[in-house]
């Protein structure tokens, strides 16, 4: 039935995003989107400095990244995404939001250059954090630099842990800067 509307090379296509889609979301952690009761407490927490630079590593529909780069106009928002289906949608939803201090990246955060932002924000499990997020984080991040997790603790003895916790929420932000 489909063949009557999509060429085979297009269903390739499609396929093949789909794969790529697949083994992205299990990368660095299912899809759990962060809830939006929270972001103003993110907001609140994060406390972006105007000329800080911003990374949301693995940032799904760009939700944390958008509402960063609206209530911080001067902050540079970057957000890095390896699914191609979130990344296309992460794309739209920025470009139909007219702000010009956002940009989200196609990319394996894994690869990216982590020296030249101040600040990041991750929802990823706690092992791949733990294993695969700190190590970069210990090697590239200045030493001002301040790394925030949604959720999930980061088990390493080179970081200082601040909890960030109110009676009302159920989720922790915690707070990581390099000793």
């Amino acid at each position: 039935m489909l063949e009557a509307f999509i060429s085979p090379e297009l269903e390739l296509i499609f396929y093949i995003i789909l794969l790529i889609s697949i083994f992205s979301f299990f990368s660095l952690a299912p899809w759990v989107p962060t809830k939006s009761s929270d972001l103003s407490r993110i907001h609140k927490i994060l406390w972006l400095k105007p000329w800080e630079k911003f990374l949301e590593i693995w940032c799904w529909t760009a939700k944390v990244s958008l509402y960063l780069a609206k209530h911080n106009p001067e902050a540079h928002v970057t957000g890095i995404e390896l699914s191609p289906l979130l990344f296309i949608f992460s794309k739209l939803r920025v470009y139909f939001s007219g702000l010009k201090n956002i940009n989200i990246i196609y990319w394996n955060a894994l690869k990216q250059d982590f020296s030249t932002f101040d600040v990041f924000y991750i929802f990823g499990l706690p092992e791949t954090v733990t294993k695969k997020i700190a190590p970069k984080l210990l090697e590239q991040m200045n030493d001002t630099a301040r790394f925030f997790s949604y959720c999930f603790i980061m088990n390493n003895d080179n970081f200082i842990q601040t909890q960030h916790k109110e009676q009302k929420n159920v989720y922790s932000i915690y707070e990581y800067t390099k000793i």
